[in-house]
């Protein structure tokens, strides 16, 4: 019964994982659904154009369903830490009409409530902002109305009451995403502000959704309002979006074969040994008749009776789990959390379990038949065998309950005595082994999250600025809080026809271009590739590849230059990027492919280090004063990519893998302890005859338990930590992350002490009722 409830609580663990992973792939566009998302927004446009009119006329388009204007309040605000934040950081929207968030792309809350749309005073603030900033519900933000340079600029205080998502809003993938803050139209009144037209954007739902864009723009171009930007595209933010989420699903997908693959071999090692111990009775069977094909039926129906009742429990329990999914960004985007019950992957379960359990037990009940065939009618003196590397061992103590512990945990003995221990330790290793890999992969994951230099961020901050170069590279020189800066910036190329961005940076200061494979770019033909974009490209480290500036005219003659590393390239703070594409390119190089480039003491940016100690906070407001009375100054902070900032929110997954094994780790341990005891009371009787006490047969059954850990320890650390670092090497790579694989050594060498106290509690109950066996019944039965 303990058996089969282990193995149907693996089989429910297995298909949870799997129904989740179905659940959080379709959650997003679920979502888009459930809350009318929009199809597209159009943005900006020339200066010959009247925004205002513009804007009426795409409204009357005849493929547009439902439209809304979402205008521009505020560039700047002040942040509860004091820390101006600018635009693009943080900016406020709003919709006059108060129809966007409430009847067209509808808001989800997150945490808090909706804002009243009649209070000045109340905000709300999507979710992947609120985490950025540290905003929560009760925050008070101050909004800069009008102009933020001004000495004594205008403030609108408010205060979010909600937390909120809605379409567009999640982190995509190779898509720029719409967030900020919501204020009310009350707050534009109250305080006076016209928002500009040229800010405004119009939020689109075409009548046959994305069927329509072709049509209307086709409308757009008849109505000369062919240079309208078109920023947002749900189709196209949905495809990035799902991009962030896949990550999340694949982890649900690895985790459902992983634990099905450590079941199997834990477990399955267990069925073999409770095979091989119900089959002391085969040997009986055998000279009454049966045939060896009988005997394995036996075997194989015995673990179908088991498969059967665990099968019984695994729709339950997997459905009793549901909750726990989707995980990451789509359990914020599911539409109906809760319960939920997905009949395939049950049914498939409820299916698998008996059929894996029998399959697992097949051989062993064929070996278990054929061994009773064999052996049937030998004597008993011919069944033991002393096995001298256990002999060693277990002289190596002075205690009687040690010397026959070690014996017990390591010789398995012959004939009616027999214990499988060889399985039994095979599946202890293995589940130290899985538990040890999955704890790496957490500190790993965790150890990347924490890391921008990983994702290629080897500066904390982008500072852009138009004119007074010298005045900021000044201050940012003076400034104790800085430690240096590179000139440098992203430019749009074509190499070997694939267009990327490339990350052109200076010769001096600290940020570098990350590089995985090669060298880095210092001469004017030297390039690094992302590996995606080295494949694209069908290139190679030391081949060559023609660039040309993305925008070139016909006449421009593409330059050929020579591919020295594989590099990782960190998203463009304007515009997205896919993981592992992208290039890196020296100032020098970027001159050689477009002369009319500005020279590097001109106007490139500054990618600027913080101090060592100073927070991301006080390092962005140091840049803030440094550029104080500049115009329109741009400062972005270094930020996650999108892939990565989706596993922020399952970064406990592999814990709760990690405390699924042990559990199974730890139902096993007790089991083998059970059978074994049960198998050698014989043994156990025979020690007390010779004088064992009571202390020293529970003493025995510890000592039993502690070698099977000790020996799963010993091989399966090492095991564990070697395949952890070479699944976080293949999942990093595929990221398009820096691998940098971590070994929580402090968390393991705790947990050795921590699983040989366990193996012993474990031991307790088994040792306890070794203990109170009365000898001479049990000699009496044998």
């Amino acid at each position: 019964m303990g058996l089969a409830l282990l193995i149907g609580l693996a089989g429910a663990a297995a298909v949870a994982a799997a129904a989740g992973a179905r659940r959080t792939e379709t959650a997003y566009p679920r979502f888009v659904q459930a809350q009318d998302g929009y199809d597209l927004m159009t943005g900006g446009s020339p200066d010959n154009i009247n925004r205002d009119k513009a804007l009426a006329s795409i409204a009357t388009m005849p493929e547009v369903s439902q439209w809304t204007r979402i205008d521009a309040v505020s560039f700047a605000a002040i942040l509860p830490s004091g820390r101006l934040a600018p635009a693009p950081e943080l900016i406020a929207f709003t919709d006059l009409a108060g129809r966007a968030g409430f009847r067209l792309n509808r808001f989800k809350v997150v945490a808090g409530r909706l804002a009243d749309l009649r209070a000045p005073g109340e905000a709300m603030i999507d979710f992947p902002t609120a985490d950025r900033e540290g905003l929560r519900v009760g925050s008070v933000v101050r909004l800069i109305v009008g102009d933020p340079s001004a000495a004594h600029p205008r403030l609108a205080t408010v205060r979010v009451v909600g937390v909120v998502a809605s379409p567009g809003e999640f982190p995509a993938v190779g898509a720029v995403a719409l967030s900020g803050l919501y204020v009310t139209p009350a707050l534009v009144r109250s305080n006076g502000i016209r928002p500009s037209p040229a800010d405004a954007l119009l939020m689109i739902k075409l009548r046959r959704g994305a069927a329509d864009i072709g049509a209307f723009r086709r409308h757009l171009a008849a109505a000369g309002l062919s240079s309208v930007d078109i920023p947002l595209v749900q189709r196209v933010q949905t495809a990035g979006i799902q991009q962030s989420i896949r990550f999340e699903s694949q982890a649900l997908w690895a985790l459902c074969v992983l634990i099905a693959i450590a079941a199997l071999a834990i477990l399955g090692q267990t069925l073999a040994q409770q095979t091989y111990l119900e089959s002391t009775d085969l040997r009986a069977l055998w000279a009454l008749g049966m045939s060896r094909a009988q005997l394995v039926a036996l075997g194989i129906a015995r673990a179908a009776v088991i498969g059967m009742m665990a099968a019984c429990a695994v729709a339950p329990l997997a459905v009793l789990a549901s909750p726990l999914t989707p995980v990451g960004l789509a359990r914020i985007a599911e539409p109906n959390p809760g319960f939920a019950v997905d009949a395939l992957p049950l049914i498939v379960g409820v299916l698998c379990v008996p059929c894996l359990t029998i399959l697992a037990c097949a051989v062993p009940a064929w070996t278990a038949a054929r061994t009773a065939m064999t052996e049937a009618g030998r004597p008993a003196a011919d069944l033991g065998r002393s096995f001298a590397f256990t002999s060693v061992l277990s002289r190596a103590w002075r205690s009687p309950s040690a010397a026959a512990g070690v014996r017990m945990a390591l010789q398995p003995g012959r004939g009616r005595t027999a214990v499988p221990v060889r399985s039994a330790i095979f599946g202890a290793v293995l589940s130290v082994a899985a538990l040890v890999a999955s704890l790496v992969f957490a500190a790993s994951l965790g150890h990347l999250l924490d890391t921008p230099r990983l994702s290629g961020f080897t500066w904390d901050v982008f500072v852009a600025v138009d004119g007074q170069q010298a005045k900021v590279a000044a201050a940012l020189r003076a400034d104790p809080k800085i430690a240096g800066y590179t000139r440098g910036g992203f430019v749009s190329v074509r190499v070997a026809g694939v267009e990327v961005m490339a990350l052109a940076l200076g010769r001096s200061g600290p940020a570098r271009p990350l590089i995985t494979a090669g060298a880095a770019p210092a001469a004017a033909d030297e390039i690094a590739l992302g590996a995606a974009t080295m494949r694209a490209a069908h290139a190679a480290i030391g081949r060559t590849v023609e660039v040309v500036p993305d925008q070139a005219e016909g006449g421009t003659r593409p330059v050929r230059m020579r591919v020295v590393g594989t590099a990782i390239v960190p998203p463009n703070p304007f515009l997205a990027t896919r993981p592992a594409e992208g290039a890196a390119i020296g100032l020098p190089g970027i001159m050689r492919i477009d002369r009319s480039a500005a020279d590097p003491s001109g106007s490139w940016p500054f990618l600027v280090r913080f101090a060592p100690g100073v927070s991301r906070d006080a390092g962005l407001a140091a840049v803030a004063k440094d550029t104080s009375g500049l115009p329109n100054p741009t400062i972005v902070g270094a930020e996650r990519p999108a892939n990565v900032a989706s596993l922020a929110r399952i970064a406990t997954v592999p814990v709760l893998l990690s405390g699924l094994l042990a559990l199974v780790a730890v139902g096993t341990l007790a089991h083998t302890l059970a059978s074994s005891i049960r198998r050698r009371r014989r043994d156990l009787a025979i020690l007390q005859i010779l004088g064992f006490v009571r202390r020293q047969v529970r003493g025995t059954v510890a000592w039993q338990a502690t070698t099977i850990a000790a020996v799963a320890l010993l091989i399966g650390l090492p095991v564990g930590v070697a395949f952890g670092r070479w699944g976080w090497h293949a999942f990093a790579t595929q990221l398009g992350v820096l691998p940098a694989p971590v070994a929580p050594l402090a968390t393991i060498f705790i947990a050795v002490p921590g699983a040989l106290t366990l193996a012993n509690l474990i031991a307790a109950l088994p040792g306890r009722a070794a203990a109170r066996t009365r000898p001479a019944n049990v000699l009496r039965c044998e």
